[in-house]
């Protein structure tokens, strides 16, 4: 008889302990957003993210760490964050299955209400509204969803983007060759006429093409920046693929890498080389020559232009910036054949052999500083993208009259702003005549 009560409390033991072992196999996030890694440390490569409340099973732990599964994947994350289930926590799971319940409904709607805006797109026909996603100009596309994480790319206009997840405020985007995280608040949907496209410029959201390198023992980097790890050096005449071009720097792909190359290196059409240099840059000049026949009156490159600093005026540049009303936006493009806002006034002060910066922040920081209050016909008229930021990130020519002429987006090309509003942030002016 004693034997049978000893067995049975032994029985009893072993199945409170199971009980209680497996409460505490399982457990639940308390972050917003905690990275699953790979191994125990920070320093591991990141295999997931997960979402608070997501219910994961403990495997194991390791020094502040635990070693989780999440549906599929198996990695570490810091025990801080996770909140270890227990019988209390068991009682209330049916009211945060409740709570998920609603969501899950929430989100169904949400669906539902995407798969019919959808639809209502794609049925559209001549002159019916549909709409798009975009960023502003100067919001920052990070490698993950956290706010300190890696800055991947910031944005110098308006662009469109494709949305592939969200998850807690964030949004997963493509933007071209880019995939990141932007915060889900700073994407706007905008309504567009469908009859108002045109097929050039849907060709222009494409800034890829074929390039070569124009300069001997050009240095191929891993980052837009005189610092960044040098890949390879690339000799003259080495086909690359051009991506996009900002801030004097040239994203490109050559033998299966990415990376960067200065713009000064990048030409559309190969060098012809000769035994003399001198007449190797003399067929450059006649290949940018041929290139521009059908704007030969006005293209002319600054060293076939006579420095004429002293003898024209401010009013002279705004007549002959106003030529080029209604010209393309081109990323990266400083010629009529397409224009961005840096590449626009580059092109309009050369003409009169005022070399300027190739960048907006470089132009800001060109001839000397005048404010608001001074502005003359001329000006080159410096804005950020926010009325918090000082950051410059678009340049035009003041035409006066509180407007400015300027190379503004893709859908607009060459127009005439007002000064203030309209999403400019005038932050200061150059004053280079």
């Amino acid at each position: 008889m004693k034997k049978s009560i000893v067995i049975s409390l032994l029985t009893i033991s072993t199945l409170f302990c199971t009980a209680l072992c497996s409460l505490a196999s399982t457990g639940k996030v308390t972050a917003d957003t905690l990275t699953l890694r790979k191994e125990a440390s920070t320093d591991s490569e990141a295999i997931s993210y997960l979402s608070a409340n997501n219910e994961i099973e403990i495997l194991g732990e390791e020094h502040g760490w635990y070693k989780i599964k999440s549906g599929e994947k198996v990695g570490y994350v810091a025990a801080k964050y996770i909140n270890v289930l227990t019988e209390t926590s068991k009682n209330t799971e049916n009211s945060d299955k409740d709570d998920n319940k609603e969501n899950e409904s929430n989100n169904t709607v949400d669906t539902n209400t995407i798969n019919q805006n959808t639809e209502n797109i794609e049925n559209n026909q001549d002159g019916e509204k549909q709409t798009k996603t975009v960023l502003a100009s100067g919001q920052k596309i990070y490698i993950t969803p956290l706010i300190n994480s890696l800055i991947i790319k910031t944005l110098e206009e308006e662009s469109e983007v494709e949305i592939v997840s969200e998850i807690n405020g964030w949004s997963y985007i493509k933007l071209g060759t880019v995939t990141g995280w932007v915060r889900t608040e700073n994407i706007e949907t905008k309504e567009v006429e469908q009859n108002t496209s045109n097929p050039e410029d849907n060709n222009n959201s494409s800034t890829q093409k074929i390039g070569y390198i124009s300069g001997n023992s050009v240095n191929f980097r891993k980052t837009p920046n005189t610092t960044g790890e040098i890949i390879t050096k690339l000799t003259r005449n080495t086909k690359v693929t051009v991506f996009e071009q900002s801030d004097g720097w040239a994203e490109i792909e050559y033998d299966g890498n990415r990376g960067y190359v200065s713009i000064d290196y990048i030409s559309d059409t190969e060098i012809q080389t000769t035994s003399r240099s001198s007449e190797s840059r003399t067929n450059t000049a006649k290949t940018e020559t041929e290139k521009n026949t059908n704007t030969q009156s006005t293209a002319k490159s600054a060293s076939q232009e006579p420095k004429v600093t002293g003898t024209f005026t401010g009013a002279d540049v705004v007549a002959y910036a106003k030529k080029y009303l209604g010209c393309k936006y081109v990323y990266g493009g400083s010629s009529p054949s397409g224009f961005d806002c840096s590449g626009f006034t580059s092109y309009v002060y050369k003409h009169f052999g005022v070399s300027l910066s190739r960048t907006s922040s470089g132009q800001a920081s060109n001839g000397r500083k005048v404010s608001k209050g001074e502005l003359q016909v001329g000006d080159i008229v410096c804005f950020s993208s926010s009325s918090k930021s000082k950051k410059i990130g678009h340049v035009g020519i003041y035409i006066g009259g509180g407007k400015f002429i300027h190379a503004a987006n893709s859908r607009k090309g060459v127009i005439t702003s007002n000064v203030t509003g309209g999403g400019y942030y005038f932050v200061t002016a150059s004053r280079v005549i």
